[in-house]
């Protein structure tokens, strides 16, 4: 079993990624490797519970990301994962399909069945 710290250190060294934080759904930052926490942790949980307020009234089961676009191109993507929340910071110059790719792939590897392995 992983733990946050594991999984945030495995998050932070893809390819694209400026840095990245794990948080309860309650905005408790579980591990971090950006600053401001606070900020984006705020940020993190409104983007959520907008997502599953949108979720509910439109019949969709699932959000596999958020995204919010900065004018920098560090844009950053909020991943829900059971009852955790994964924010990463994009780099500027990256391959954007590639770095998703490869976060999701590591999602996949800690979340079965709505359970998520990170503790």
């Amino acid at each position: 079993m992983a733990t946050a710290e594991d999984f945030i250190g495995r998050i932070d060294q893809i390819d694209g990624v400026a840095g990245c934080l794990l948080i309860k759904k309650d905005g408790a930052v579980l591990g971090q490797t950006v600053d401001d926490p606070e900020v984006y942790s705020a940020l993190m949980q409104m983007g959520s519970q907008s997502s599953d307020a949108i979720m509910a009234n439109t019949g969709c089961s699932y959000c596999r990301y958020l995204s919010f676009n900065r004018t920098n191109l560090k844009n950053f993507y909020v991943f829900p994962i059971d009852k955790y929340l994964l924010g990463v910071v994009q780099q500027a110059d990256c391959s954007v399909a590639f770095m998703l790719d490869k976060v999701s792939h590591l999602i996949g590897k800690v979340s079965t069945g709505g359970t998520a392995k990170v503790s």
